[in-house]
């Protein structure tokens, strides 16, 4: 008889398959309903998904791992939005780091159950800590390709060293958090972005 074992967290199949969707569709209603990450049972879960306990445990040892799955698909998606900025146009200017901002901002608005149950994690689980850490040095990565395409083009700020791109992706992390709440619509998220744009721009660009 064929034995079933628990597939990886970090396979692509795992990711896509149907069970790992419900489950992170699941987790992320509970925590936008007020649950926190230690409050949510594995069968709490598994019943809010429509599934068993035991399919939980088929892909995940824990629920750090769950939210480590999440954080890694919203990097996916912030990544996938740098790209698609910085590729758009042959020109990039303020205007496309603007509609660049936008799209993090949102992306950041969607997944911020997800971020808060990272943080709250993270103060005791030393591996979640690494896996939130990696998740915005990343984030910070893909801004230093930003400074580094402008400087590439004469366009950067003189005073812009590399650690002005962790600097401003920091406080686009901390003003996410704190500027933010869950009831606010459309128009104040881009508000948000709009005034991300305005600091971060004048701080890495020529003509801010």
């Amino acid at each position: 008889m064929r034995s079933v074992t628990r597939s990886s967290q970090h396979s692509d199949d795992n990711t896509h398959s149907g069970a790992v969707e419900k489950l992170i569709e699941a987790f992320e209603r509970l925590l936008s309903r007020g649950e926190s990450f230690t409050t949510i049972s594995v069968e709490k879960l598994a019943h809010e998904a429509g599934l068993v306990r035991a399919t939980f445990y088929l892909h995940f040892r824990n629920k750090g791992e769950l939210v480590s799955l999440l954080m890694k698909n919203a990097a996916k998606e912030l990544r996938a939005a740098a790209i698609e900025a910085m590729s758009r146009h042959a020109e990039f200017g303020r205007a496309e780091f603007q509609t660049f901002m936008r799209e993090a901002v949102e992306i950041h608005f969607r997944h911020r159950s997800a971020i808060r149950a990272m943080i709250e994690v993270s103060a005791y689980d030393a591996k979640v800590a690494r896996i939130y850490l990696d998740f915005w040095h990343t984030q910070a990565a893909d801004t230093r390709l930003v400074l580094e395409r402008l400087k590439s083009s004469g366009k950067a700020h003189p005073d812009a060293v590399p650690e002005i791109a962790d600097m401003v992706t920091w406080a686009a992390e901390r003003s996410c958090m704190q500027m933010l709440n869950d009831t606010d619509d459309i128009e104040r998220r881009h508000q948000v972005a709009d005034m991300l744009t305005h600091v971060a721009w004048r701080a890495i660009a020529l003509n801010g």
